[in-house]
């Protein structure tokens, strides 16, 4: 199956990558010979069993749509800078729209990677001042992108990258504020994750939704909270079929362990049988567990039964 690039960039260290380079000049000629000759040239290693990420299209108007897909397409290209230089990455890129854009939006596209191009490098050589704390970063960097693109373009390249952005600036003030206690700090963040739209917020509790739910399970078992509580409380944290599916792992993995246990029970009476030899009670083990487990449980058995 063919694997899928992460899109995201560090968008720093892919300025910086585009910096270290001269700045070349896009090859003079017809577009069209171009990408033929980009279409004759080996893919890059580092894109060898991916599938394109981001996506192109045209508006209802005809006119190209500028949104983060089409900033990842970017990106996925430009993360081959060093293997590819910027000349023949850019002719990758028109061969790639020209089987998905009509002449003038495959146009805007390439006059936005362009500048999106300039930008990166504009952006790599900015001099911060070492003070500066990163709400002061992020607004030089959003001042440079006005130098390149118009406010709508700006607003679907990075919008939800500078609603993150300006989130993370906030989070982090209030947590070196000094004045606030930590109830108020707790407080003022929940407030701000309220705000994120519903797409970011679901995006920043994806990695610790799992922990935030068995630490809410425990709870109810403390509590005394029965089966129908706990799938109640799983439905309203993770949605009714990923809790149907825990339902049926933990009826899964009670039956495991009744299993294990008859098992570590009969085998303790063997290993106690004194009329039989030892070679003659591992083979009764052997066999016990020949008959209870499959060959591919029988390679977690050991684990679970050393812990009984």
């Amino acid at each position: 199956m063919k694997r899928r690039v992460g899109w995201r960039l560090g968008g720093l260290a892919l300025a910086l990558g585009l910096a270290a380079l001269a700045w070349l000049r896009w090859p003079a000629g017809d577009d069209s010979a171009i990408a033929a000759r980009a279409a004759s040239a080996a893919p890059p290693a580092s894109l060898r069993g991916t599938l394109p990420d981001g996506a192109v299209a045209a508006d209802a108007r005809g006119a190209l749509r500028v949104d983060q897909e089409l900033r990842r397409l970017f990106d996925y290209h430009l993360a081959t800078l060093g293997e590819r230089t910027l000349p023949q990455i850019r002719a990758a890129l028109l061969r790639d729209l020209q089987t998905r854009l009509p002449a003038k939006p495959l146009a805007q596209a390439m006059n936005l990677f362009d500048r999106y191009v300039a930008y990166r490098q504009s952006l790599a050589g900015m001099t911060v001042a070492a003070s500066a704390d990163l709400s002061q970063r992020l607004a030089r960097a959003r001042a440079v992108r006005l130098q390149y693109f118009s406010a709508a373009e700006v607003a679907g390249l990075f919008g939800d990258e500078d609603r993150y952005d300006a989130f993370t600036a906030q989070r982090l003030a209030i947590l070196a504020d000094p004045s606030l206690s930590a109830a108020e700090k707790q407080r003022r963040i929940a407030l701000l994750e309220r705000q994120l739209p519903p797409e970011l917020r679901a995006a920043r509790e994806e990695p610790v939704k799992h922990l935030v739910l068995a630490e809410a399970e425990a709870d109810l078992r403390k509590q005394g909270g029965g089966e129908q509580e706990l799938y109640q409380l799983r439905a309203s944290m993770v949605g009714q079929a990923a809790a149907d599916r825990l339902s049926e792992l933990d009826r899964e993995q009670a039956a495991w362990g009744q299993r294990v246990n008859d098992f570590t029970r009969e085998r303790a009476a063997i290993l106690a049988n004194g009329r039989l030899s030892a070679k003659q009670q591992q083979q009764a083990v052997a066999q016990l567990q020949a008959q209870r487990f499959s060959a591919q449980e029988a390679l977690r058995l050991p684990g679970f039964v050393a812990s009984h």
